[in-house]
């Protein structure tokens, strides 16, 4: 909330008056042409709502300095115009008994609005005609859509701002599963595919599921692979340790060599044999 010698011009403080006048659940307008005034404009104008049986239009003259309200002699013609009148100013701008008796006082301080000064009721004001009600609801219209314009530009805004925090926040969970073990697990499938091919297996392009089952070799599978493989390591083995016995076959059967004997490399190609 503003402080008092923060409002620059009156402009500032009858935008804040009519906030406040709104929050106060009246319907209020700013910068009313008055009809049949020599073009006068009502500073705000509020009125209780769903209250037509008893009109309540109240007039409100914003003035910001002591000097603009003692220039100020043509006031009181907004009287006619108006079931309640009030002179609206900073605190101490203007004395309550400085006021007429038919005009209220509402200040405003460092902490918002009060009424210091209640105004006259006045029930028919000779000019509050029907062209002055028309003014009303075509000035209400404009600030009613000049509202809305700012609504609609507010939500968009926002939509945009939001779609725009989604797709980050996509981004960044689809960079952080990319380094679980779920994305590694997939790796290691991938990879697994390639070592079945070189077995003979036929690879798709893609890996897919039928229901709910990888389409993957089986465990008996890949049992029978693992136990091929190791049965031809065993194999391997055994024919080097042939071709070692046999290269040696000139050794003498007992005796001493830097290469043994025939006796210990039988044994030792006899030992891998039956492994």
């Amino acid at each position: 909330m503003k402080k008092t010698n923060e409002f620059k011009n009156e402009r500032e403080l009858q935008e804040d008056l009519a906030c406040f006048l709104r929050e106060s659940g009246l319907l209020t307008f700013t910068e009313i042409q008055i009809p049949n005034m020599h073009g006068s404009r009502a500073d705000v104008i509020a009125m209780t709502p769903h209250r037509y049986s008893t009109k309540d239009i109240r007039l409100y003259e914003v003035k910001l300095t002591r000097g603009v309200w003692l220039a100020d002699k043509k006031f009181q013609k907004y009287l006619d115009c108006c079931n309640r009148m009030y002179i609206a100013c900073p605190k101490g701008v203007i004395k309550k008994e400085e006021v007429p008796k038919e005009v209220g006082l509402i200040t405003r301080n460092d902490n918002g609005w009060r009424v210091i000064k209640s105004p006259k009721l006045s029930i028919n004001p000779s000019k509050m005609d029907v062209d002055f009600i028309l003014s009303l609801l075509y000035r209400g219209y404009e600030e009613t859509k000049l509202q809305r314009d700012l609504r609609d530009r507010i939500i968009a805004d926002s939509n945009v701002k939001l779609s725009h925090k989604a797709k980050n926040i996509g981004w960044e969970i689809s960079r952080r599963l990319d380094k679980t073990i779920e994305s590694q697990i997939e790796r290691w499938c991938e990879n697994l595919w390639e070592i079945f091919k070189e077995f003979g297996f036929e690879v798709p392009d893609e890996i897919t599921t039928d229901n709910d089952r990888l389409e993957l070799p089986s465990l008996y599978e890949i049992k029978n692979i693992l136990g091929g493989a190791s049965g031809l390591l065993n194999d391997v083995a055994t024919i080097k340790a042939i071709g070692e016995y046999l290269k040696n076959i000139e050794l003498s059967e007992e005796g001493k060599s830097w290469a043994g004997t025939r006796k210990e490399n039988r044994g030792k190609a006899m030992n891998l044999i039956t492994g």
